[in-house]
C-alpha cells in the first residue's frame, strides 16, 4: 500500500512539473518583441496542446521561406472563440502578428492576431477573447 502511494505521489508531481513546462512561453517565445509576417497558408492543423499553420512568406530579398506558427491559445479555446476548420484556410493570403521564437534565426511565431484577405481579424490566442494557455 505504501509503495502504491509513492507510486501515484511521483506521478502527480510528474503531471505537474509537465503542464507547468508546456505552458511557459516566455521559455521559448519572446514575449517583449512582435514580428508580423505576410504569407500563403501552407497547412493549418487545430490540434492539442496548440493548433498550429505553416506560411510561406516571400522574404526581401525574393526568396521563399516557411514560417512555423503557433497558436496562443488551446484549440478548445480557438473552437469556443467560433474558430472552424474553414476560419483560415489554406492558400489564403493572411498577416500574422506574434512574438518570435528565441532560437536565433528561427521562423517561427507564437501568434495573436491574423488578418485574413477580407481586412477580418481572428485571434489565434492571447487575444480577441482566445485566452493565452
Amino acid at each position: 500500500m505504501k509503495t502504491l502511494s509513492v507510486v501515484f505521489l511521483v506521478m502527480f508531481l510528474m503531471l505537474g512539473a509537465t503542464s507547468y513546462a508546456h505552458h511557459s512561453f516566455t521559455s521559448f517565445w519572446d514575449m517583449d518583441h512582435t514580428v508580423e509576417i505576410t504569407g500563403i497558408v501552407k497547412s493549418v492543423k487545430l490540434v492539442n496542446p496548440h493548433a498550429n499553420m505553416v506560411v510561406e512568406v516571400t522574404e526581401a530579398n525574393g526568396e521563399k521561406s516557411l514560417w512555423s506558427i503557433t497558436s496562443r491559445g488551446s484549440v478548445s479555446a480557438l473552437r469556443q472563440a467560433g474558430w472552424k476548420e474553414d476560419t483560415v484556410t489554406i492558400g489564403m493570403k493572411v498577416k500574422v502578428l506574434g512574438n518570435p521564437s528565441r532560437k536565433e534565426g528561427a521562423k517561427g511565431l507564437a501568434a495573436g492576431k491574423i488578418t485574413r484577405p477580407d481586412g477580418s481579424e481572428v485571434w489565434f490566442g492571447g487575444g480577441g477573447g482566445v485566452p493565452q494557455g
